[in-house]
């Protein structure tokens, strides 16, 4: 199997956790740039997008959310996802977090933008006050409070990772200190450490 990644996509290091979570062996690593339209790259995910899993029998897994549902069920039990696919409050939980990823990302886009003199007031304010309420939501739902790791606990680490390292500019540990203090002690650990973005 092949997992194609970009170091500063964060959807790819949730996936890349989940791979080094379950010491899954015989994944390469590939990083490649979303951008260059590598040939073998777009076979594998004609959207070209990140991450993108080429399996062994010449198929493909993507999105991020697909491929970390397939290595928690083919290598975990489904431990991370709690082995509760019918527990819609869980599912939401885990919506919500990747809807403030994704808003992240539109943040980080309208900031790319901003070069071009497209940036967007509107947009900008919009995914800020939506990344801003979320946290103090998740704060709010004690998320970070199961003592065994969950897929949602690995998004909320990367979220916050890259909140810190595109968007330093967003004061949310003022907000939601209880977060802060979670994070402060959860993102040292090694599984999250050795990729976090910088």
């Amino acid at each position: 199997m092949k997992l194609f990644y970009s170091d500063a996509s964060p959807y790819a290091r949730c996936v890349r956790i989940f791979i080094q979570y379950y010491k899954v062996s015989g994944i390469e690593e590939v990083i490649v740039d979303p951008f260059a339209n590598e040939e073998e790259f777009l076979r594998s995910n004609p959207l070209g997008k990140v991450p993108c899993l080429s399996l062994n029998d010449g198929s493909s897994l993507y999105d991020s959310e697909v491929i970390m549902r397939f290595i928690d069920d083919k290598y975990g039990d489904a431990a991370l996802f709690g082995g509760q696919y019918d527990n819609w409050t869980n599912q939401c939980h885990f919506s919500l977090l990747k809807g403030m990823l994704d808003s992240a990302v539109a943040l980080r886009q309208e900031q790319v933008r901003d070069n071009e003199g497209l940036r967007s007031d509107f947009w900008t304010a919009r995914f800020e006050q939506a990344l801003l309420r979320g946290l103090k939501q998740v704060e709010q739902l004690g998320l970070v409070h199961y003592q065994q790791l969950t897929a949602q606990q690995v998004l909320l680490v990367c979220l916050l990772d890259y909140l810190d390292f595109r968007h330093p500019q967003l004061a949310w540990r003022n907000l939601v200190p209880a977060l802060d203090l979670w994070h402060e002690q959860v993102s040292m650990q090694l599984l999250f450490s050795q990729s976090r973005p910088n």
